[in-house]
């Protein structure tokens, strides 16, 4: 399986801000990269909840309210690099905002799949 991972930074690198996000098949932390514009493929990332991963993060947040948070991380982020229509630019954040909730369930469902039983 290819994990959508940064293992081996520390909990709480630079230039990183970390969520953790309880899905039905597990939790799991989200990284974001601080440094990546808002529409970079790169701007988000998956980690397996374990005690490392989650040290320093002191809220879950459900998958179904993560997804608002997501379209503000997008605009915080910046998306600038966008030449298109407002409406446009709108329809692609939401897009890219349902994509990456998409990605963090098929995380879970992967690690909840390797999981001895």
């Amino acid at each position: 399986m290819s994990h959508d991972s940064n293992t081996g930074r520390p909990a709480q690198a630079a230039g990183q801000r970390r969520f953790l996000v309880k899905t039905n098949d597990g939790d799991v932390v989200v990284v974001v990269d601080t440094a990546a514009g808002g529409l970079d493929d790169d701007l988000f990332s998956f980690e397996p909840a374990t005690a490392e991963t989650m040290a320093g993060i002191d809220m879950t947040t459900p998958l179904s309210a993560f997804g608002s948070k997501v379209v503000d991380l997008i605009e915080l982020q910046g998306t600038e690099t966008f030449t298109g229509s407002s409406a446009l630019l709108e329809l692609l954040v939401k897009e890219k905002a349902t994509f990456e909730l998409r990605r963090i369930e098929r995380f879970a469902k992967e690690l909840r799949a390797e999981a001895p039983a």
